[in-house]
């Protein structure tokens, strides 16, 4: 199991966030522009409602990050209301890899859509390392994609 507590991000962790999306992007070949920090957590502190973020942390640092953005239907009629988390963002620092933090960020999302109107989480195209994490969390492959169903589990 993961030696890393995982927690919803809030609006006093703007720059935390910032700072782990950048490391995301910088593992996959982005460079730094100035002024990123700022203008990403600006983005995501407009948008925080319908992006729900979870923190991983261990030994005193931040361990890594699950982006979400929530998709919500239009109602219908006789249908209830209902949303999907779109994951954007999936990224473990490179030194709390192999220890359990991405399965228990995943298990985050996952237990805080079970309270919500989410009725699944998708992964669009992750690379082979964390579609096998997702795996392990409950989520399944589907053409290419990774989602975990939540509309029957309630």
């Amino acid at each position: 199991m993961t030696e890393a507590s995982i927690r919803r991000a809030g609006t006093a962790d703007a720059f935390v966030v910032a700072a782990l999306h950048l490391q995301l992007a910088r593992d996959l070949g982005a460079t730094p522009e100035p002024g990123y920090l700022d203008r990403f957590a600006d983005a995501w502190l407009r948008d925080r409602p319908d992006r729900p973020t979870w923190i991983a942390e261990s030994d005193g640092q931040h361990a890594g990050i699950l982006l979400a953005r929530r998709l919500r239907t239009l109602p219908w009629p006789h249908r209830p209301n209902t949303s999907r988390l779109h994951v954007e963002a999936f990224f473990v620092a490179t030194a709390h890899r192999r220890r359990g933090t991405g399965r228990a960020l995943l298990e985050g999302a996952v237990e805080w859509a079970r309270t919500t109107e989410v009725t699944g989480i998708h992964l669009a195209a992750p690379d082979p390392a964390a579609a096998a994490v997702a795996r392990s969390a409950g989520f399944v492959t589907d053409h290419g994609h990774v989602r975990f169903d939540l509309a029957g589990a309630r």
